[in-house]
């Protein structure tokens, strides 16, 4: 599995952090504030459904707004949207956001073993300065500054996965091969996006896929479900 790779790159929202739920609750607040009718067990669908229509559009989190407050019958411009999500999401991101389960010791593990570890996630810049600034769940646990050597955000690229374009980034920026890197995802989006850049992927379970889970399992060479049965396995294969 990871005999001759030397880069792991990690997707964030659902794999690295356990933030889907965050999310979920972030987009029923904003729902309601458009007077929209909300069921909290479909807003996760909704949103993974209209971001991957929406991945071709030049700001999908733009458009996703957009789409929302057109669901709503809101008359507030897609701008709009966006910075009162922005404005809903910023505590919830600053102080509910943790690591799943075994992450961060597994990236500890990885980067003992000679591993370059990096993130390459859909999630904005804004998002992410949050967690590397601002969370201290994440700061005190593992802060990400001192632990991943690059972070690729939404604003890297042109196309969000399951386009490769995020991964051929991080391939050209390193100067690396397919080959030498190994990717860590949770999604259906995530694991195409590995297959179609031509890298390995592990897929790590979360709830939030779990419809697309049997499709994730077929698609990814390899699947877990967790950061601590991977890690076991990276441990049997690599040694303690």
């Amino acid at each position: 599995m990871l005999k001759g790779k030397r880069i792991i790159i990690c997707d964030m929202d659902g794999t690295l952090i356990d933030s889907l739920g965050v999310w979920d609750s972030v987009d029923a607040a904003l729902i309601e504030a458009l007077g929209g009718a909300v069921s909290r067990a479909d807003v996760g669908p909704q949103r993974e459904r209209l971001l991957r229509a929406l991945r071709a559009e030049k700001n999908p989190y733009l458009a996703y707004c957009r789409e929302l407050g057109r669901l709503c019958g809101s008359a507030l411009a897609a701008e709009d949207i966006l910075a009162l999500r922005d404005r809903i999401a910023e505590r919830k991101l600053t102080c509910e956001v943790r690591y799943k389960p075994g992450a961060a010791e597994a990236a500890r593990y990885l980067k003992g073993k000679g591993f370059v570890l990096g993130i390459a996630t859909t999630t904005r810049r804004r998002n992410m300065e949050i967690y590397r600034l601002h969370n201290e769940n994440l700061r005190a646990a593992l802060p990400i500054d001192d632990w991943f050597s690059f972070v690729y955000t939404r604003e890297d690229v042109a196309a969000i996965k399951p386009d490769p374009e995020v991964h051929e980034k991080v391939l050209a920026g390193l100067g690396a091969r397919p080959e030498d890197c190994f990717i860590m995802e949770d999604s259906l989006s995530g694991v195409l996006a590995a297959k179609n850049a031509r890298i390995d992927c592990a897929a790590l379970y979360d709830s939030y896929s779990e419809g697309d889970w049997p499709e994730i399992v077929r698609t990814a060479p390899y699947h877990f479900p967790g950061w601590e049965a991977f890690l076991a396995a990276a441990q049997d294969e690599l040694g303690e």
